[in-house]
């Protein structure tokens, strides 16, 4: 047994001095032999001089000054908190253009002493109002983030949140463009005429008053025989609120031989007006000639009710049914979410042009603001 564990050991050792020799040899023979080197696309061919080239064009093309502002300066924070040192924690490095030269910056945009990205809206208020997925576009602030009818722009000015929908600037301002829109201006016109009322009598009772759809009219919608204090309306079922005798006067006007003489004339209030001038004057008869229209000297009375159909374009109200409402002359109305917090905007129609647009006077304000005419889509 044990001649055959020499016989193998020293068969072992051999096989190993002869493996050792056979791997130096072939290192020898490696390192002496000429080893081919293929040739690059580049080296085998006459482009690459040019690509040289046109690489150094492009560089010069595009030189930029590109500076690296304090990563970490004093006092910086990040959600509020002091920030420690980039050692910690990983920068938000911005590459921005700042002037027309292509020359361009390198900033920390949790910086608050560096360049802002867009103009005089800081870096930090786009972060702190968790605006930073916009924060490298160049519309950020045309952008409305909320939907709430405001730009982002607008938010910034008026101090309001621009991720919250519930929170926005005014609707209407004495200055800028309102959140409002004429969507439509009707007139309903009626023509009232009374019967005549003898000046031999001196003081009349009673009073024909006769409502016609127009002042063409042959045939009365309406015919009453009303005393003072009796209301009529323009209608014959309709509601008989709208209008109400008060009393009978005696004025002067010119008759046939163009003398003054004077007649008995009724005295009406409108009581659905919302102008200053709630009561009138009508005189007997009805008006025939255009010319007369509109003169001292007319005959029966003109009804024109005038309204305008208002619509909110921003605000909670936007797209809510309550957004669209209806106003006659000369009233008050309050704007449906005028303010995002929940208080009255008071304003009062004063005129409408022949445009379309309307003014409305704030409660409280000198002087109105012009509300335009939406825009045919």
């Amino acid at each position: 047994m044990a001649e055959h564990s020499n016989a193998g050991k020293q068969a072992l050792i051999i096989g190993a001095v002869l493996g050792i020799a056979a791997a130096a040899y072939g290192g020898y023979f490696m390192s002496t032999a000429e080893i081919a080197v293929p040739a690059t696309s580049v080296q085998g061919s006459n482009k690459g001089s040019d690509m040289a080239a046109e690489a150094v064009a492009l560089r010069d093309s595009v030189k930029q000054d590109r500076t690296v502002k304090d990563c970490a300066p004093d006092g910086a924070l990040i959600n509020g908190q002091p920030r420690m040192a980039p050692l910690f924690f990983s920068t938000e490095l911005w590459q921005i253009s700042i002037d027309s030269a292509k020359k361009n910056t390198v900033i920390d945009i949790y910086d608050p002493k560096a360049d802002n990205i867009h103009g005089d809206v800081p870096n930090g208020w786009f972060l702190s109002n968790g605006l930073s997925d916009v924060l490298g576009r160049s519309d950020a602030l045309s952008l409305d983030s909320d939907s709430d009818g405001f730009t982002n722009a607008d938010e910034f000015a008026a101090k309001t949140k621009p991720t919250d929908a519930g929170s926005y600037p005014n609707l209407v301002q004495q200055s800028g463009t309102p959140r409002l829109e004429v969507v439509k201006v009707e007139t309903a016109r009626a023509y009232m005429a009374v019967d005549n009322m003898f000046a031999s009598e001196p003081n009349p009772s009673t009073v024909g008053v006769r409502i016609f759809a127009k002042s063409s009219d042959t045939t009365p919608i309406c015919k009453k025989v009303l005393k003072p204090g009796e209301s009529f309306g323009l209608t014959k079922d309709g509601p008989q609120t709208r209008f109400t005798v008060v009393g009978f006067e005696k004025k002067d006007f010119p008759d046939f031989t163009g003398a003054m003489s004077p007649e008995n004339v009724v005295r009406i209030r409108d009581n659905e007006t919302a102008s200053a001038e709630k009561e009138f004057v009508v005189r007997a008869g009805k008006s025939t000639s255009p010319k007369e229209k509109g003169t001292p000297n007319e005959k029966g009375h003109q009804i024109n009710d005038t309204t305008a159909t208002l619509r909110v374009t921003a605000g909670s109200a936007l797209g809510k049914p309550e957004g669209t409402f209806k106003v006659q002359l000369y009233s008050t109305f309050d704007v449906p979410g005028g303010i995002s917090s929940g208080e009255k905007m008071s304003a009062k129609l004063e005129t409408v042009d022949g445009a379309g647009s309307v003014n409305i006077r704030l409660e409280g304000a000198e002087s109105p603001v012009n509300v335009p005419k939406a825009a045919k889509k």
